[in-house]
């Protein structure tokens, strides 16, 4: 005989039974302890930028070949303050992607996760297959 209506509670002595599964085992091994790292990254292409002591005015992307010293990789840059930078400057520096000497300059350390930047992608490949084409 089949059940004319299979919601709970109806005719629960015909339904069969399954068994439980069996409970987790609780203990220390089911978590994963989330480490940080900082990082500097290129604003144009976000390739990680090894800084030693400094960036210079004069230094620029490995991979894209933009300029580093630049307002928007810099830690004061802020596109809703004065200026767009949060230091109080004199003079405004009207393109914000070109190098500059500005004596405020910070290079801006971002924080990620220590696993998300290193594990490789299924695009990332495609991308560098990409970028590989129109190397000179």
């Amino acid at each position: 005989m089949t059940r004319k209506y299979r919601q709970h509670g109806y005719m629960n002595s015909d339904r069969e039974r399954k068994p439980k599964p069996p409970p987790r085992p609780k203990g220390p091994g089911g978590r994963i302890e989330t480490k940080f790292i900082l990082v500097t990254r290129c604003n144009n292409c976000a390739t990680e930028i090894q800084v030693m002591d400094q960036i210079q005015a004069t230094d620029k992307c490995k991979n894209c070949g933009t300029d580093l010293h630049t307002c928007r990789n810099c830690m004061n840059f802020d596109p809703a303050a004065r200026n767009e930078c949060v230091k109080p400057i004199e003079v405004r520096v009207s393109n914000k992607n070109v190098n500059n000497v500005c004596p405020f300059f910070e290079p801006k350390i971002l924080i990620e996760k220590q696993g998300s930047s290193t594990q490789a992608r299924p695009e990332d490949s495609h991308r560098q297959a990409f970028y590989d084409l129109f190397k000179k």
